[in-house]
C-alpha cells in the first residue's frame, strides 16, 4: 500500500473537503420533522419561551424551575453510590445448594428491609453467575468422565 495516512485529511488531521466518502446516513422522517420544528420555531419564540419558564420558575413551579436548570447549566449528574456493608450473612458459594441458601437469605433480608431491593438484584445476579459457574464445571467434569468411560470400551473394527 503506497497511499501516505493521511489520505483525504487536511494538515490537522480533519477530513477535507472534495475527499471520497460514503453517502452518509439518508435523511428520513425523523430528519424532516426535526427540520420542520426547527423553521417553525424561531430564536426570538425560543426567547420568549425561556422568559416565560424563568418566570414560571421564580413563581415556584419546580417543573419549570428543572427546566430552565438544565437549560442554562445542564443536568446534574448522579451522584456515585459509596459502598455500604449489607447486613446479611452469605454462605460460600460452593454449590448449587450454597446459591439455593444465599438466594433464601437475601430474599429474606430484603423482605425485611436489611438491605435495599437494588442490592438484592446484584446480589442474586452474582450468584446466578456462580451457579453458572458450578454447572460448567460439573458439565466438564462429567464430559471428561463419558470420554475416559468410551475410551475404555472396547469396540469390534476400532484400532486401539
Amino acid at each position: 500500500m503506497d497511499e501516505p495516512a493521511n489520505m483525504g485529511r487536511d494538515e490537522k488531521g480533519r477530513f477535507a473537503s472534495g475527499g471520497a466518502g460514503g453517502p452518509g446516513r439518508s435523511k428520513g422522517k425523523g430528519y424532516e420533522l426535526l427540520q420542520a420544528a426547527q423553521d417553525a420555531v424561531s430564536p426570538e419564540h425560543m426567547r420568549a419561551i425561556m422568559r416565560k419558564a424563568t418566570l414560571m420558575a421564580l413563581g415556584g413551579n419546580l417543573g419549570a424551575m428543572r427546566f430552565v436548570a438544565e437549560r442554562v447549566i445542564g443536568r446534574a449528574p448522579e451522584a456515585p453510590s459509596e459502598a455500604v456493608p449489607l447486613d446479611i450473612e452469605m454462605p460460600q458459594l460452593r454449590t448449587i445448594d450454597d446459591c439455593v441458601k444465599a438466594i433464601d437469605r437475601v430474599t429474606d433480608a430484603m423482605v425485611r428491609g436489611a438491605i435495599p431491593p437494588k442490592a438484592a438484584d446484584a446480589l442474586i445476579s452474582v450468584i446466578g453467575i456462580r451457579v453458572k459457574a458450578i454447572e460448567t464445571k460439573d458439565l466438564e467434569r462429567r464430559i471428561v468422565e463419558l470420554e475416559q468411560a468410551a475410551s475404555a470400551v472396547d469396540l469390534p473394527g476400532r484400532a486401539r
